[in-house]
């Protein structure tokens, strides 16, 4: 069993602490592993100076509207694992009808689901789709059987819209979820 930290709510300033919860719970055997989501660079960097224990996961944004290579290269660098929520966007976005993900897909054979996947496969990215729908869970496994070029990589980064991508405006900096 794991728990993870949803957001960090850097202006309640109590994020340190709560991931001091998490590594104590884990060191009580509580917890198998531990995570966060949402962490920018700059608030895994307190988390791991302050309590010497580095997250197991960084669930983050990641779709090709908005890539977040940084930060994804920062979990890489210090060994936490990425896992994307929201790969293929939301309803307020159209990634799933996007011209170059559909021509990907033709050239693929591939429904652009798989294509996104694939994309975040080959970046180290875990991809967690969700779907209640048989044949699409089936689709979201079926992408170990083929490779996308670098050249096709390169191509969907280049549909990054930096901030403006987000979904909803949910800048972990700024953001604030209570549940």
């Amino acid at each position: 069993m794991g728990s993870s930290l949803h957001w960090p709510l850097p202006k309640q300033g109590k994020y340190e602490e709560a991931w001091q919860a998490l590594v104590d719970a884990q060191k009580f055997g509580l917890i198998r592993t531990i995570g966060v989501s949402n962490f920018l660079p700059e608030h895994l960097e307190r988390i791991i100076d302050k309590a010497g224990v580095t997250p197991t996961t960084n669930q983050i944004e990641r779709h090709p509207y908005f890539h977040n290579n940084e930060l994804v290269e920062c979990n890489r660098k210090h060994g936490i694992v990425t896992e994307a929520w929201s790969p293929l966007g939301r309803e307020i976005n159209d990634v799933l009808t996007n011209d170059t993900i559909l021509s990907l897909a033709k050239k693929y054979q591939r429904q652009p689901a798989q294509i996104i996947n694939r994309w975040n496969l080959q970046n180290s990215v875990l991809p967690i789709v969700k779907s209640s729908n048989y044949a699409h869970q089936q689709a979201n496994l079926d992408v170990f059987d083929f490779e996308l070029s670098e050249e096709d990589i390169q191509t969907i980064d280049a549909l990054d819209k930096g901030e403006a991508g987000r979904v909803e405006g949910q800048h972990p900096n700024d953001y604030e979820e209570f549940d």
